[in-house]
């Protein structure tokens, strides 16, 4: 019989690929993905010694937990140790007016492609937004939408045409090129356009 501090964890290996799955939308290093599992592990035998109340669904807790160690991974990586600037005054200070043209540019880009959604028939749209905003696999949205992989996959491909169709057709003015500009003129000099 297993210890009692070793409950969660035994229950979480009955479904480690739904946990790896959770953590590589955090990291797609597979490396670092194993880290992350073995931190994921060790506060769950953390939360098991606990003398805390019994957790309804260990799974649910599971994915919490390994969700809660991705996030505090991903802040760690973004914080920057003072030691490494040694001279303060040599940092370059973030200028954002510079940039206002291209961070312009962005927003209407934004914007063009949500209007492009907009205009997808509803299935396909529903689709689209299941994969790209809310990270659905194929086979999830195939469940939930109770239509085949194959249909969900046909889906994907027309809404990615429109979308890119829809962002290639706006007229470029006067501006610096921006990601789908660069697009547009691969997409030219290919079709034997410009």
């Amino acid at each position: 019989m297993a210890k009692d501090e070793e409950r969660y964890l035994l229950q979480a290996l009955e479904f480690e690929n739904v946990l790896r799955a959770c953590l590589y939308r955090y990291s797609r290093n597979s490396s670092d993905v194993e880290e992350l599992l073995q931190e994921t592990y060790a506060r769950l035998l953390t939360a098991g010694a606990a003398n805390e109340p019994e957790v309804r669904s260990v799974r649910a807790f599971s994915l919490t937990v390994a969700r809660n160690v991705a996030f505090d991974w991903l802040r760690h990586k973004q914080v920057v140790p003072i030691e490494l600037v040694a001279d303060m005054e040599a940092m370059d200070i973030l200028d954002e007016r510079d940039q206002i043209e291209a961070i312009v540019n962005s927003h209407q880009e934004l914007a063009m492609l949500v209007k492009a959604v907009q205009e997808l028939p509803e299935r396909c749209r529903q689709v689209f937004t299941l994969r790209k905003v809310y990270g659905y696999s194929q086979k999830e949205i195939a469940a939930r939408m109770n239509i085949t992989e194959n249909t969900v996959e046909q889906q994907l491909t027309k809404a990615a045409r429109h979308c890119a169709q829809a962002l290639f057709d706006q007229p470029v003015g006067e501006r610096q090129a921006t990601f789908f500009d660069r697009f547009r003129k691969r997409r030219l000099a290919r079709d034997g356009g410009e």
